[in-house]
């Protein structure tokens, strides 16, 4: 009887050999995909439209820069360059390119696609990267894989680095000399860079799908392709996250993530506050960019209510705000109180003001500001009226549904600002609409956020004149911080740079351009039996997706049953584990079977 088992057994095991190496062949046939979750669909495809976070996740996979950044701090390093060195003067900068890079058509990219994009740039008036390319640069190219970057004045904008995705000339160069808008208009796919996933397919509201490129300078991923999938709100998206749809689920509100905990096959992540929520206001001027929208002037209106130009008024609504509420309330304890405009994140640059100057939350203040500034005489429902205009105090606030803790803080505002006599109409819309709506500069303000770069160059350029319609929220124009922005460009002492930054910092916080509310942790999910590999950056507290870097897309590698690594994606069927599983179970019960058969009859009548 036991030779019979043994015979029986070594059948079965031949068996579940040859279902491994069936399924071993299967998996080996179909895609590795990751599947994130996000509730915020690409604007445009192209990077001369990018807008926010999607687009900038897809830029970063799609491309290459001249310098990347550290995984350790987010320092500069080299990316399609070895590296760049100054001449004495700091004016002249020659960069070695690399000699290994192709483009997605097979194209080879030399150093004359990189001068190409930073004159493609200047020469047509795009001001959503000019602030990377200071002091009138000329960019020559003495030999395929060398790059020359001359300024007018000292410079160290070659390294800070300047995120700007370098862009084909074969490509691009058909729209060299079009009108901005025109360039900007451009969504045709697929979209050729140089970087190690490329954008393919993009069903607007649905996904977008970006395949791996074998071969690139970085390596081979282990994933064949990444599919965006975009959700109409949070609780779908989590749902995904459960049933196993997603392997990862990117910014969570709160609430949700933190019903999460008990799942033993999902990771609740929060990173380290590295963005800012704000309150942005609108200044005006986007009309003489839109004459189509506004009329030809002098006939264009202001698109900016008068008001909100009275220092006295923002200091008002300033006071009117309880952040600390903000942050428990809508973030539920996953956000901090904000106030300067760079996160803490970035603690080198980050001016932390002192609480006893801080704009408190004071209902009295805030009314007793108004008073004094003549805004007396009210509405028959209470709202104050503008003195010089005899506008009401009645603003058009967007708040964007697909950031978290936009429209919940907007209706927390609204009702503070009832107490001081305000009225914030809150409207929520799509991310698309928003940023029409910022680019018609149709709105008082809007609670959007900012990221930025880990230099503070970039984030101080938002609030200068030169960026209406670039990157300002609401056109915001000050001489004195112009002044300061230029002065830190060429600041080559880092300390005597970082005071400079501060003093631009105190500054922005006075005036009040916007109102930074919190810093916000972003929140993801992801589930631990699907893939595994995930790599933070910066390797302290930062982001797995949406990053800085490509590394967990890189380096992520599919769990098995045995959890080491092997075929995901299968989508039916018995996996090879269980088939091994099966096997030693058949194995061990005719063997038990055969010695304890009295035993076995007595557990199953149990």
């Amino acid at each position: 009887m036991l030779g019979a088992a043994l015979a029986a057994a070594a059948i079965v095991v031949a068996t579940a050999a040859g279902a491994v190496a069936q399924s071993a062949s299967a998996a080996s046939d179909e895609k590795i995909t990751l599947h994130v979750g996000t509730t915020t669909d690409m604007v445009s495809a192209n990077l001369f439209k990018a807008c926010c976070s999607s687009e900038y996740e897809m830029l970063l996979l799609n491309y290459n820069m001249l310098y990347g950044f550290s995984k350790e701090d987010l320092s500069p390093v080299p990316e399609l360059t070895s590296g760049c060195e100054s001449s004495e003067d700091y004016m002249t900068w020659t960069c070695p390119i690399r000699d290994d890079v192709k483009w997605q058509d097979g194209e080879q990219l030399t150093a004359k696609d990189i001068a190409f994009t930073y004159r493609f740039i200047l020469d047509n008036g795009l001001s959503t990267f000019s602030d990377y390319l200071p002091f009138d640069p000329t960019f020559e190219t003495p030999d395929d894989y060398t790059l020359v970057w001359k300024s007018t004045k000292p410079t160290f904008a070659p390294t800070v680095p300047p995120y700007i995705p370098i862009i084909p000339e074969h490509v691009w160069s058909k729209l060299d000399g079009k009108p901005a808008k025109e360039i900007r208009a451009y969504e045709d796919l697929p979209v050729i860079g140089s970087g190690p996933f490329q954008l393919t397919e993009w069903k607007t509201g649905q996904f977008w799908r970006m395949e791996a490129v074998p071969g690139h300078f970085f390596g081979t991923p282990t994933i064949d392709e990444v599919v965006y999938h975009v959700y109409g709100n949070d609780e779908a998206m989590v749902q995904a996250l459960k049933s196993g749809e997603l392997d990862y689920a990117y910014d969570l509100p709160a609430t949700l993530a933190n019903s999460l905990e008990g799942d033993e096959n999902i990771e609740v992540r929060a990173d380290a506050a590295s963005y800012h929520t704000n309150l942005a206001f609108n200044f005006g001027g986007q009309a003489e960019a839109h004459p189509k929208v506004y009329g030809t002037p002098p006939d264009t209106p202001d698109t900016a209510h008068p008001a909100l130009h009275d220092l006295a008024v923002r200091q008002a609504i300033a006071h009117a705000i309880d952040k600390e509420a903000i942050a428990e309330r809508v973030f539920q304890g996953y956000a901090e109180p904000g106030d300067t405009f760079i996160a803490p994140d970035k603690a080198y640059w980050h001016l932390d003001i002192p609480e006893d100057e801080e704009y408190a939350f004071d209902l009295d203040e805030a009314n007793r500001i108004l008073d004094e500034a003549g805004y007396t005489k009210r509405t028959a429902d209470g709202t104050r009226i503008d003195p010089k205009s005899g506008k009401p105090l009645e603003f058009d606030i967007v708040a964007l549904t697909s950031e978290q803790g936009s429209p919940e803080s907007g209706e927390l505002m609204a009702g503070w600002m009832d107490e001081i006599g305000i009225k914030f109409d809150v409207r929520s819309v799509s991310t698309s609409k928003a940023y029409q709506e910022w680019e018609n500069g149709t709105f008082d303000a809007y609670i959007w956020s900012w990221g930025g770069d880990p230099d503070p160059d970039f984030n101080m350029s938002i609030y200068t004149s030169d960026q209406c319609l670039g990157w300002s929220d609401g056109c915001y124009k000050n001489e004195q911080m112009d002044e300061l922005y230029a002065e830190q460009r060429q600041t080559f002492d880092r300390e005597e740079r970082r005071d400079i930054v501060f003093e631009f910092e105190r500054l922005h916080y006075e005036q009040v351009p916007e109102i930074v509310l919190v810093y916000p942790q972003t929140i993801s999910a992801y589930r631990t039996d699907t893939f595994e590999g995930y790599v933070p950056t910066p390797t302290d507290g930062g982001g797995l997706l949406f990053a800085w870097r490509v590394d967990s897309y890189m380096n992520l590698k599919p769990v098995t049953a045995e959890g080491t690594g092997g075929a995901a994606g299968d989508s039916g069927g018995i996996s090879a584990g269980v088939w091994i599983a099966i096997a030693a179970v058949v194995v061990i019960g005719i063997a038990a079977a055969v010695m304890m058969g009295r035993r076995r009859a007595e557990e199953d009548e149990a």
